[in-house]
């Protein structure tokens, strides 16, 4: 998100607005937890995605959430509840349903840990490497955004998405 960008607010919903309408899969790479701005932000998205009628697929969402010192999924399964409840409530007052809008289930949280430590060596100098545990669970993402991929190739595709050229009118069109 562009939060020190002066306009930053309107320019991340439009960028959210767009990855939601030209996508299958919109992966929300976030440090740290499950915000409320991230959810006023998707909020904003389904407002833009009913009345605007730019999509006619149902995008799935997948949070990576990075720099995780507790990778309890109990804790921040209960964020992603919390924020479904938003979302649903809001969606509530579109008339629809947001199972309708977007896909957002139990596993649509990755939590990954810090890819890099640091400590202080025999000088007092600070050094700093990557961890092993953040190259295995990166893998275990790669894993699990190919399956959801795959996944995702056997649903109906709208016509938009049938060839590159209709998806670059398609993403032109919302743009605008």
């Amino acid at each position: 998100m562009s939060l020190e960008a002066e306009g930053g607010g309107i320019f991340d919903a439009q960028l959210a607005l767009m990855a939601m309408a030209c996508s299958h899969l919109v992966i929300i790479n976030h440090k740290g937890e499950l915000s409320r701005q991230l959810q006023d932000l998707l909020e904003v998205c389904l407002f833009a995605m009913q009345h605007l009628k730019v999509c006619r697929i149902q995008p799935k969402l997948l949070f990576v959430l990075r720099d995780q010192h507790d990778r309890s999924q109990a804790v921040h399964g209960d964020a992603l509840r919390l924020m479904r409840k938003h979302l649903a409530e809001a969606s509530l007052q579109l008339a629809l349903r947001l199972d309708e809008l977007i896909s957002l289930d139990p596993g649509s949280v990755f939590l990954l840990p810090s890819a890099f430590a640091s400590d202080l060596d025999h000088t007092g100098r600070e050094v700093r490497w990557s961890t092993e545990l953040f190259s295995q669970e990166a893998m275990q993402l790669r894993r699990k955004i190919f399956k959801e991929a795959d996944q995702l190739q056997n649903c109906e595709a709208a016509p938009e998405f049938s060839t590159l050229p209709d998806w670059c009118l398609h993403a032109m069109s919302v743009w605008r």
